[in-house]
């Protein structure tokens, strides 16, 4: 069996030396940098499965870093960062990244977050009264979408879209539970992972960058509806 590959883009030798001595014994082959650059490089010899950044690096900040990821590669992105901010956390998961842990942190909490950040799509399927392909396909038709979630690509008539790894996941689960209301709890626990506790503010975030690459006018969204004080919902 193939390890997966994590890049640990920090430059406290301490913190990289910690997560080691806990995701290796989880069977992971951890990959170290202790800058954006060697980060990079690494990203670009190793073909990580995962890359987890600190945000405040000596050369370039992990805000950068994780641009230059996106641009070449959609493979999961956490942050990991003593900022904790709104704004801060809002600008991570904008940019790219699927999910922000606060220092000080349990780095046992980190490799739960890290696991539950590789788990792939598709969560689940549609169910069959939603007009979707058959269960041997992989490519989700329904509402007026082409899901396709092996590719991390929606097409919507005549433009395609491509997505993160995590908002595919919550694309696909709230298009399996289509016209029902979730609150954004329940979609962190659903996508991220029970075993996550996570900042609900990431849904927010997520939800807000998948209307504005499928959804014809994002201020007027059809296809992922915002329930006023319960939470949000797949028009179907």
């Amino acid at each position: 069996m193939v390890k997966e590959k994590i890049l640990i883009v920090e430059d406290t030798d301490d913190i990289r030396d910690l997560l080691k001595l806990y995701l290796e014994p989880q069977g992971f082959t951890v990959i170290e940098a202790g800058n954006a650059t060697e980060g990079l490089e690494r990203f670009e010899a190793e073909s990580p499965d995962l890359a987890l950044l600190d945000i405040v690096l000596p050369d370039m900040d992990g805000y950068e870093l994780c641009r230059r990821i996106r641009s070449v590669s959609r493979v999961p992105i956490v942050f990991i960062s003593c900022n904790t901010s709104s704004g801060d956390i809002v600008r991570g998961l904008e940019i790219g990244g699927d999910d922000y842990i606060e220092k000080p942190f349990d780095p046992a909490v980190v490799v739960a977050r890290i696991q539950a950040n590789l788990r792939r799509v598709p969560l689940s399927r549609p169910r069959p009264d939603t007009r979707v392909a058959s269960p041997a396909s992989e490519i989700i038709h329904i509402s007026g979408l082409e899901i396709d979630p092996p590719h991390l690509r929606v097409k919507t008539g005549t433009e395609t879209a491509l997505l993160t790894v995590k908002e595919m996941q919550l694309l696909v689960y709230l298009a399996a539970h289509p016209n029902q209301v979730f609150a954004p709890e329940q979609l962190y626990k659903e996508v991220w992972g029970s075993d996550s506790a996570g900042d609900t503010r990431t849904i927010f975030v997520h939800i807000s960058s998948i209307r504005k690459k499928i959804e014809p006018d994002p201020s007027h969204p059809a296809y992922l509806l915002n329930i006023r004080g319960s939470g949000y919902m797949f028009k179907g």
